[in-house]
């Protein structure tokens, strides 16, 4: 058997790849019907995970039940089953929305009127505690840019697996910069960019500085909790909560007039905010399912009171049940 050079069959593969690549007819433009599906589903995925829950739950079960309904019964009847198409129709177009938008529009509202920090979870309130506790300032003003020093070099550190003096200084800046600018942007989608881009310079230094990629998530990064307690999220959420919490304890820095960070305005601050993550998710678990519970009398009470899929089926069997009458006084085996 002729043995090849592993060098010799990566050129290969490469060659290969770039006249794939170089060939248009791989690389096909969608015109009419293939076209407007390929902007639809772009249109979907754009809109984020609200959107797309929206659209599965609408192909899904939302117009299926819905027609099943309508024509319930109608191999009985002849007839369209309207009472069954509104029962159908309220009870799957109401149950998804209200499941998702309730939380959604809780959460908003929270972070709008108390603050960004609201939509934190419970461990990361903990963690950028923990950490602000090793942020040093000599005004208010220097929080935030000496604050996502700290979290960022402790978040390489604990997701490298390497020692502080390790941390390449330059790794530790454009993270702080990317994460800066993020922190600044009020736009949306400038923000989402600036995030994902974030995400790509983050990978990259995994990539460049682990040595073994067993059990690695190059969308997850680790930070401290406490001295001798890790934890482990989504980058981009992690970048969201530092964010937040920044401007947050800012706020708190520069209402009650401090210049330097201290353990009491710390533990306030934590506990102030545990509460209020806490009130918060109670509340979007409460009052999602206390809208839940109206869906219910709203498509019975649609529907007249009655189920309207079983009624005409049950009609018709009462009818044949008439026809097939049996003798009297004899026992039908």
């Amino acid at each position: 058997m002729k043995l090849s050079c592993v060098r010799n069959i990566q050129e290969n593969k490469r060659n290969n790849l770039n006249n794939v690549n170089n060939n248009s007819r791989y690389n096909p433009n969608f015109t009419g019907f293939a076209s407007g599906c390929a902007a639809f589903w772009k249109f979907v995925d754009n809109g984020g995970r609200a959107l797309q829950f929206t659209v599965e739950d609408c192909a899904e079960t939302n117009f299926p039940r819905s027609l099943k309904g309508l024509f319930a019964g109608y191999k009985y009847t002849g007839k369209l089953n309207i009472l069954a198409f509104l029962q159908e129709a309220i009870r799957e177009f109401l149950t998804g929305p209200t499941m998702c938008v309730t939380p959604i529009a809780i959460l908003a509202l929270a972070t709008k009127f108390s603050g960004k920090t609201a939509n934190t979870h419970t461990e990361n309130i903990s963690n950028l505690a923990y950490l602000t506790g090793k942020t040093q300032i000599e005004n208010a003003k220097e929080f935030a840019p000496n604050f996502f020093s700290v979290a960022v070099e402790d978040m390489l550190k604990q997701t490298l697996g390497i020692k502080e003096n390790d941390i390449k200084e330059n790794d530790i800046k454009t993270l702080v910069e990317g994460l800066t600018k993020y922190n600044a942007e009020t736009n949306k989608k400038e923000a989402s960019k600036i995030l994902a881009d974030l995400q790509n310079e983050f990978e990259k230094i995994v990539k460049r500085e682990k040595s073994s990629y067993k059990n690695t998530n190059f969308l997850n990064a680790s930070y401290s909790v406490a001295k001798d307690k890790t934890g482990t999220t989504s980058f981009k959420n992690y970048m969201g909560y530092i964010s937040a919490w920044a401007d947050d304890f800012g706020k708190k820095l520069n209402k009650d007039n401090l210049s330097t960070i201290t353990s009491d305005a710390i533990k306030s601050f934590k506990k102030t905010w545990i509460g209020k993550r806490m009130f918060v998710a109670g509340s979007m678990f409460g009052i999602t399912a206390l809208l839940m519970s109206f869906v219910p009398k709203l498509y019975t009470l649609a529907s007249g009171s009655i189920n309207p899929n079983a009624t005409v089926i049950y009609s018709e069997a009462g009818k044949d049940g008439k026809d097939d009458k049996q003798p009297q006084g004899k026992e039908v085996k």
